[in-house]
């Protein structure tokens, strides 16, 4: 669900990989199936949910957990045929479509997507969501502030050069995120491949990072929460509004007008499995309203099923969360990007520019 830095070098495994696909094609379980592998995010989905799916059909899930996609594409290319059930971002599905790693899905056999709610905003590359199915409601990187100690009003990514924010920055080190709100701040489309308007770009990150006091890969809550920083370019708005209600009136994210990046995830099968029915029965059990409060109860999250169909499952109060609320304001701009060699090649150079840059 988070944008780590994407070197040019991960895209080009994606290409490498991509014959794997038609080494194996997935299909229906030949026989009876003990167990299925799946790979997803660290601090999102519920042990217990997976031990339901045991308890329910006898076959085991074998966890493996990831903090980025990089991680996904070192692990197919280390073993093509390990992973029934993979945790895909929105920026790489057409990437794994292109190259033909990914199965395509029975959507009789997720009967579940009837729960998820109205609208949902379908992959690039994958318009009738055939190879993917959301497991979580999007996310947004935007401009996080703390009301009670930001020294400006933020109404643009541009505010963030601010001399009077010097020190007071924390951002996210995605290559993706960074250069995409900086084009669209610019006038420009996120998924620019030209090299001017890319150079432009950093000239203006150029200048924000005179006032950034850390860069972090994860996440900016702890800057944010402990006063470090008074502002952050992040995905952690949500978290903040889940650690404590007294960041409710605390912390605010701007709608800017250029708008904010919006990341989705989605579960995908790889074609290299042999497990295909299996996967799907997983896949269709983890949409249960159920088994998704377990997970929200533990970890957050705005809802990826439609509230009268969760609310009553999850803790009293849940919807009070402003985020909830920001979010449906943030998605009517919000912008996302399919990631592919040529332009992650171009921002990678520039990244490392910028970061060399004092």
């Amino acid at each position: 669900m988070k944008f780590k830095k994407i070197l040019a070098v991960m895209m080009t495994a994606v290409m490498a990989i991509g014959c794997l696909g038609g080494c194996g094609s997935s299909k229906k379980n030949s026989g009876k199936v003990d167990s299925i592998n799946i790979l997803v995010w660290e601090g999102t989905w519920s042990e217990e949910a997976f031990q339901d799916f045991e308890d329910e059909t006898g076959i085991k899930v074998n966890v493996s957990y990831i903090d980025n996609t990089d991680t996904i594409l070192s692990k197919l290319v280390e073993g093509s045929a390990d992973y029934d059930v993979i945790d895909l971002e929105t920026a790489y599905v057409k990437s794994f479509i292109d190259n033909d790693l990914l199965a395509k899905l029975d959507s009789s056999e997720l009967d579940n997507k009837k729960n998820i709610i109205d609208n949902f905003p379908s992959p690039i590359g994958d318009d009738k969501m055939e190879y993917v199915c959301p497991d979580l409601a999007p996310g947004y990187t935007g401009i996080v502030y703390n009301k009670e100690t930001c020294p400006i009003e933020i109404t643009k990514f541009e505010d963030l050069a601010d001399p009077k924010l010097k020190g007071q920055v924390a951002m996210i080190n995605s290559t993706i995120s960074l250069y995409g709100m900086a084009l669209q701040a610019l006038g420009y489309k996120a998924d620019s491949k030209d090299e001017k308007e890319i150079e432009e770009a950093n000239e203006l990150l150029k200048k924000i990072k005179k006032n950034v006091k850390a860069f972090v890969g994860e996440s900016a809550v702890s800057q944010l929460e402990n006063g470090e920083c008074s502002v952050a370019f992040c995905w952690d708005y949500m978290q903040l509004c889940m650690d404590s209600k007294d960041n409710w009136d605390k912390f605010d994210i701007v709608d800017v007008a250029t708008g904010c990046e919006r990341f989705t995830q989605y579960w995908a099968v790889p074609k290299s499995s042999e497990k295909l029915e299996a996967a799907e029965k997983f896949i269709n059990f983890m949409l249960r309203p159920e088994e998704m409060a377990k997970c929200y109860t533990e970890n957050g999250g705005i809802p990826l099923l439609k509230q009268e169909v969760i609310e009553k499952l999850l803790p009293e109060g849940y919807y009070d969360n402003p985020a909830i609320e920001k979010y449906k304001t943030l998605d009517k701009n919000a912008w996302c990007v399919a990631v592919n060699d040529e332009q992650i090649s171009l921002m990678d150079t520039y990244y490392t520019e910028l970061m060399g840059n004092e």
